[in-house]
């Protein structure tokens, strides 16, 4: 087994975690002013660069905002939310998941997945066949967890791809931090095998061009995975 180097995180990556963990705790309200950078460096015992770096790592993710001749303050994050705000909350929270956390996220897969399927059934691809169903292969072929949900991301964005909505495929991509958590939980919880017996399912459905069918399993899955056999709650994990 090959094992990869262990890498400390820098002061940077430090600051704005410590940063993130204070404005979503809410210890820093929105609205705070933050101290100027010079004044910052020094109660925290780092440079005034990194401070300035930090500070426009945090800017670009909506936690901060930047006032002309104003200062440096807390932004609400919910209303300048981007792709890099989720992203960043996602990498702060890992795996430690609030139920509404889960359940926000499986609802919106839940629409996702609805426009994606039917979007891949009007416009496909027989070429494209034997590489999706390759995919959903490597699934079930995972040695871990992590390669398995990476798959199962990969199928959502190959359906994307085939269903011509470009924007679609952008969303998808963006929300993966997201998504490869709940398949991660998922395959914790009820194995790999579960992930690669549903995936296949879906695929049937589509490779059937079943549109129908298609809904009504989308539909029972993810009632399942929000309330019923297949849910990801923390007390899931404790089984």
């Amino acid at each position: 087994m090959k094992f990869e180097k262990i890498s400390l995180p820098s002061q940077r990556e430090l600051f704005i975690r410590k940063m993130q963990e204070m404005i979503l705790s809410g210890e820093l309200p929105v609205n705070e002013r933050i101290p100027p950078e010079r004044e910052l460096a020094e109660q925290l015992g780092i440079s005034r660069t990194v401070v300035n770096t930090g500070i426009a790592v945090l800017e670009n993710q909506g936690f901060i905002e930047v006032r002309p001749r104003q200062g440096t303050f807390v932004a609400d994050y919910r209303k300048k939310a981007s792709a890099e705000t989720l992203d960043a909350i996602m990498r702060l929270k890992g795996d430690i998941l609030t139920d509404g956390d889960i359940r926000s996220i499986l609802e919106i897969r839940w629409a996702l997945e609805r426009l994606t399927v039917k979007n891949a059934i009007q416009h496909l691809d027989e070429k494209s066949i034997p590489e999706i169903e390759a995919v959903v292969e490597s699934i079930g072929a995972s040695s871990n967890n992590v390669e398995a949900a990476r798959h199962a991301l990969e199928f959502q964005s190959r359906l994307a791809e085939m269903g011509g909505n470009v924007m679609l495929s952008l969303i998808i991509v963006t929300f993966r931090t997201p998504c490869l958590a709940m398949w991660v939980r998922f395959c914790k919880i009820y194995g790999i095998d579960t992930l690669y017996e549903h995936t296949m399912e879906s695929w049937r459905l589509v490779k059937d061009r079943d549109y129908d069918g298609a809904l009504e399993w989308i539909e029972t899955f993810s009632k399942d995975a929000i309330d019923g056999k297949y849910t990801l709650y923390e007390k899931d994990l404790r089984k």
